[in-house]
């Protein structure tokens, strides 16, 4: 995939249903193994992966590689909301060319961009570390009702 061709465009309504199968894959592949049993059973009847493409395609950035969705981006104001690539697709540039285009966005109205990650989630940090991004403060939160530890991010353009 390397040499392929990825292209970044706006969400359409047809993508709805990769979308959601690919936020459902990510969180079960990322958190699931994280959370205790209950939230993983909790995640799966609430379902908020479906709420959250149905609330927010309009708003959101799709990766292509090859007529398939690979990733995805959320961007708002001077947050990166949501950068998600399908884990079939990890380490092939998808998740370099998301975040080049959110920081690119950003920087037309602000210096500085924030995100948050979680602190289980060392591959997303690592990620996030090596292009420059600085952890600047962990604070407590929720998951699915189960407590995780939320790393705050952030980066000047």
């Amino acid at each position: 995939m390397p040499s392929e061709k990825i292209v970044l465009r706006p969400s359409l309504e047809t993508d709805v249903a990769d979308l959601i199968r690919l936020e459902r894959r990510s969180w079960l592949v990322s958190w699931a193994p994280e959370l205790p049993f209950d939230a993983v059973q909790r995640f799966a009847v609430d379902d908020p992966a479906r709420k959250y493409v149905e609330r927010t395609w309009r708003s959101l950035t799709v990766a292509i590689v090859n007529d398939e969705l690979v990733g995805v981006l959320e961007v708002v104001a001077d947050c990166v909301e949501s950068l998600q690539v399908d884990p079939k697709a990890w380490s092939k540039g998808i998740g370099s060319a998301l975040l080049n285009e959110a920081e690119r966005r950003i920087a037309q109205t602000h210096k500085t961009a924030r995100l948050e990650v979680r602190s289980f989630n060392e591959r997303a940090r690592d990620f996030y570390r090596r292009r420059g991004w600085i952890e600047i403060r962990t604070y407590p939160g929720t998951e699915m009702d189960s407590p995780i530890v939320n790393v705050e991010m952030t980066k000047v353009l």
